[in-house]
């Protein structure tokens, strides 16, 4: 039992020990606030402690706040750290990415012993002792370089943290800042390629920078480290992952001490990790864990034996809000750091670019083929690729077909795709119809699928509901009189415009005469229908611009040239009109 008691007041001694320190403002090679040293990451203590380099997560306030400028999603954690004897240590951490490349975090770190008996200087009890350690921080990191696809090259950041100690009555406070930084190497044009690229990636973090902590006239420096870490990840086998890192620290206290670990992530699903430490006088220094990587939470735990202490047992609950983001641009569209500075060669930039226009061009001719799932894949591959292709015409387009092939559920209904491919009149009536939609011809494409339909109105459901799904992206109405071959439908229409022009409803057969010439811009005769209403009008400039695409389209009509000269219009046309073979007296009007 009183051993029991010696180890409680020993470990809560080097966790708080202020007292510990002489009056001088402390000795090389001691520090106050030890509680700042213990790791609150399962994930980092089952790795040996070697996380420097490792860090985008909610724990990068502690181990190194440049971590933040990678954090993809906002992120919550909480861990428990079941500690030697009766010391409990919990730490809480929420940050919050203001966009890609720029996150902040808030963290609370709470360190607390049972109470023990203390004792005077000749041994005497004293009675029960309480203390705690409590530090609140907050912390901020950013990207400063990003390559060509916008990934961070290099990520700095800052963390700043209140410290209060308590111990038997008597409190000491301060305050301390973290800096550190993170440099990332990749292969060369490693977003091309179909499987994930290794990384490399190295840092540096400044720990527990400010002033000491002094408990009435005796005071003790914080421990201040120096961390250089580095890191190789890699991906051997599908979803498998694997991470070897290395840590190597100078402390104001411990002097020198180096971490190495390992995680292995099988089918983002399990982690099994391992690590040593050196310079640990207690214990073998090696340390365990696992990790169970679930679609929003990670489980981790972390085993750290102490040897006679025992053994330091950490659990940790992550959480992850908001949809993930693409790791290539291949896979999906991925984050981007919008505001750091871009450092890609020019070369570079130019071979993504180039590559971004490939995927276009096998989109076209995913298109011709109609391939349109093909299609739509490839495109939004050239948009991850360079974005900026968004802004033109391929962004209209990819969205037209992203209509169609939502609209028609091309992706999810089987065989659906292989009946529009299919070498048949009706199927090359539908693709004339689809391509004229995503090329931007809303109204042209809503009556070629009525033309479409007309071809056979009991072949395969999906030209029917082609012209459902046009009908609604244009917002008019189906026609059902019109549901007719191209042909027939235009020869229908030419009679619903005689037949309104004849009632004198001339904005009704212009209206007609305008969509015959949608679907058939050489038609002769809508053309000279469409001159005739016009006229009929009072409007003699479109009456004149239609009568001379008439007469363009067919120079022999003599009728059109009469009634333009008899108009005075042959003089004041651009073009010249061709000479009449013969008069004629009839007029445009009632051809």
């Amino acid at each position: 039992m009183k051993r029991k008691k010696q180890i409680k007041i020993g470990f809560a001694a080097l966790c708080l020990a202020v007292w510990a320190f002489p009056a001088s403002g402390g000795e090389a090679g001691y520090s106050g606030a030890s509680f700042l040293k213990i790791s609150p990451s399962p994930r980092a203590s089952g790795m040996g402690e070697s996380f420097a380099s490792v860090s985008e997560d909610a724990y990068s306030p502690w181990w190194n706040p440049a971590g933040l400028g990678a954090l993809e999603r906002a992120e919550a954690a909480a861990t428990h750290n079941a500690s030697l004897e009766d010391v409990t240590h919990q730490y809480l951490s929420a940050a919050y990415p203001l966009r890609y490349g720029s996150a902040a975090a808030l963290s609370l770190t709470r360190l607390s012993v049972s109470p023990f008996r203390g004792y005077d200087a000749l041994g005497t009890p004293t009675g029960n002792v309480e203390s705690s350690d409590l530090a609140l921080g907050a912390a901020y990191g950013r990207a400063l370089l990003k390559d060509e696809i916008e990934r961070p090259v290099l990520s700095a950041g800052a963390g700043l943290k209140l410290i209060s100690e308590k111990l038997a009555g008597v409190s000491a406070n301060t305050a301390a800042l973290d800096l550190g930084a993170i440099y990332y190497i990749r292969p060369s044009g490693y977003w091309a390629k179909k499987a994930r690229a290794p990384e490399l990636r190295a840092a540096l973090v400044i720990r527990n920078i400010g002033p000491g902590l002094k408990f009435d006239n005796r005071s003790a420096p914080l421990p201040l480290s120096v961390t250089a870490g580095a890191s190789w990840q890699s991906y051997p086998k599908g979803d498998s992952r694997l991470i070897i890192s290395l840590d190597q620290t100078i402390s104001n206290d411990e002097n020198y001490y180096a971490a190495l670990g390992a995680e292995y992530e099988a089918m983002q699903l399990l982690a099994v990790r391992c690590g040593y430490r050196t310079g640990q006088d207690i214990g073998s220094g090696f340390r365990f864990g696992l990790g169970f990587r679930l679609s929003v939470v990670d489980i981790d735990y972390s085993l750290s034996p102490y040897g006679e202490l025992g053994a330091m047992h950490k659990f940790g609950v992550s959480m992850r809000f908001g949809a993930p983001a693409a790791r290539r641009p291949l896979d999906g569209k991925t984050k981007r750091a919008e505001k750091a500075k871009l450092i890609a060669t020019k070369e570079k930039i130019e071979k993504l670019e180039l590559f971004a226009k490939d995927f276009l061009e096998l989109a076209g001719k995913d298109l011709a083929a109609r391939r349109y799932v093909a299609a739509d894949g490839n495109i939004n591959k050239a948009f991850n690729l360079e974005p900026a292709l968004k802004n033109g015409a391929w962004g209209g387009r990819q969205k037209r077909l992203a209509e169609i092939i939502g609209g028609l559920r091309l992706g999810s209904i089987q065989g659906r795709e292989g009946v529009l491919a299919a070498a048949s009149e009706q199927a090359g009536a539908a693709a004339q119809a689809i391509a004229e939609y995503v090329e931007g011809g809303r109204f042209k494409s809503f009556l070629l699928a009525h033309a479409a339909l007309g071809i056979d109105m009991r072949g395969d459901p999906v030209y029917e509901e082609l012209l459902t799904v046009l009908s609604g992206l244009v917002n008019l109405p189906v026609r059902r009189d019109e549901i007719l071959r191209r042909e027939a439908l235009l020869k229908e229409k030419l009679k619903k415009a005689g037949r309104a022009f004849y009632l004198r409803q001339f904005d009704a057969a212009v209206r007609e005469c305008e969509e015959v010439l949608v679907l058939d811009g050489e038609n002769h005769q809508a053309w000279t229908k469409l001159g005739s209403s016009y006229y009929m009008m009072g409007d003699q400039e479109r009456a004149k611009e239609a009568f001379k695409k008439a007469l363009s389209i067919k120079p022999g009509d003599e009728i059109i040239r009469r009634f333009m000269r008899e108009q005075g219009w042959a003089e004041t046309s651009a073009e010249a009109l061709p000479a009449p073979d013969k008069a004629v007296d009839a007029k445009p009007a009632v051809r």
